[in-house]
């Protein structure tokens, strides 16, 4: 800011400079709390585009003498004027970062409960009410065979989804069981880590509890809980992270391959327990009934491989091949995973700027398989 003043005899005007300037601030603060997070005098500044825990207001003038950017979390304001609150006294006995953090891992656990459980709850008003008469109509019909009547729920549901009105009653009864499971599931894992999480001591606990809350509690959320690199600042793609950051990206880039491998071997992967185990008895039995030329060896019990070619009305020897072409494809499988497995677990260990972490989050989300579709029994439920 200049300022010209009259010229003095025989001189040109003068220009001072005024000793004090006012500067136009943005000040970036917590919408409930009013507490200062972030301080810029860059006309280019950006606020975060997602979330709307920060709020950014113009201010112009003098920030309070003595804040800096290490403390500013001291300060509220409030759009006008600053406000000193000091240094918050933490109780006897009490480490407050600690505290803080289990804060976090709460509200953490209660945001990934309840997103799982949303989309088994009702989408109107009264909804639970409706959902308690019309599974008793449907068990009222399976149980007991009678028909419901014609001002029911089941009836206008079979009509308005074309199907018959004991298969609409057999849709209920299973969506209920669905939900009950689903809350017998979380509930079991939100009393487990709560406990844990407030019996934790130190900051190490914490951060293994974090790491099982990811992994455990619908993993497939957890880019919606993905740390951002910057709440306040621009984010720049080729800055390096800091060495906390860092690691719990790494930790997220496992888990994104862990769930996508195990996406691919999935459908080469029996729900039945101990099937691997008659999995690979079939197959010796195979190997011998296609050493014999297609034929059980006496004294061979032979009883799964003769079961498996019965129930799918095959010769003997065409059932051992198919048993030993299903071993060959599940390694094939899980060779080229494991080797893509290998490969990116090294590069998420070299990951050292946001753009790295970018492209190898990428990377993961288009793995597939090179090996051909999953055979017959692949596809095992």
């Amino acid at each position: 800011m200049k300022t010209e003043v009259a010229e003095r005899p025989g001189e040109g005007p003068r220009v001072v400079t005024p000793a004090f300037v006012e500067t136009d601030w943005l000040v970036v603060s917590q919408v409930k709390s009013y507490r200062v997070v972030y301080f810029t005098d860059d006309p280019d500044y950006v606020p975060p585009g997602q979330g709307d825990w920060y709020y950014v207001s113009p201010f112009r003038g003098s920030l309070p003498k003595g804040m800096t950017l290490r403390n500013c979390w001291r300060w509220r304001f409030n759009g006008h004027e600053f406000v000193d609150a000091g240094a918050a006294k933490p109780r006897q006995g009490v480490d407050p970062l600690l505290e803080n953090n289990k804060d976090a891992l709460r509200t953490l656990l209660r945001e990934k409960i309840d997103t799982v459980r949303r989309p088994y709850a009702p989408s109107s008003v009264l909804g639970e009410q409706v959902r308690e008469e019309k599974l008793q109509e449907a068990r009222e019909l399976i149980e007991q065979g009678m028909q419901p009547s014609s001002g029911g729920y089941l009836l206008a549901a079979a009509a308005a989804r074309r199907c018959t009105v004991r298969e609409m009653a057999q849709r209920v009864v299973d969506a209920h069981e669905a939900q009950a499971r689903m809350l017998r599931e979380t509930e079991a894992l939100r009393e487990s880590l709560t406990v844990s999480i407030d019996e934790a001591r130190t900051q190490t606990e914490l951060i293994d509890l974090r790491a099982r809350l990811l992994e455990e509690v619908a993993p497939e959320l957890n880019a919606r809980f993905a740390v951002q690199p910057s709440h306040t600042t621009p984010r720049t793609i080729v800055a390096v992270p800091a060495a906390d950051e860092l690691a719990r990206e790494q930790l997220r880039l496992r888990i994104q391959l862990r769930e996508r491998v195990n996406g691919l071997r999935r459908p080469y992967v029996s729900h039945y327990l101990l099937d691997d185990l008659v999995l690979k008895h079939r197959a010796r039995i195979a190997q011998a009934v296609l050493a014999a030329g297609g034929a059980m060896p006496p004294g061979l019990d032979g009883a799964t491989l003769l079961s498996y070619a019965a129930a799918r009305k095959q010769p003997l020897a065409e059932a051992a091949q198919d048993i030993l072409s299903e071993m060959d494809e599940a390694a094939q499988v899980l060779l080229e995973t494991e080797a893509s497995k290998d490969a990116f677990l090294s590069r998420i260990a070299g990951v050292a700027t946001f753009k790295d972490i970018e492209h190898v989050s990428a990377a993961i989300a288009k793995l597939e398989l090179k090996a051909s579709e999953p055979g017959k029994e692949g596809q095992r439920s």
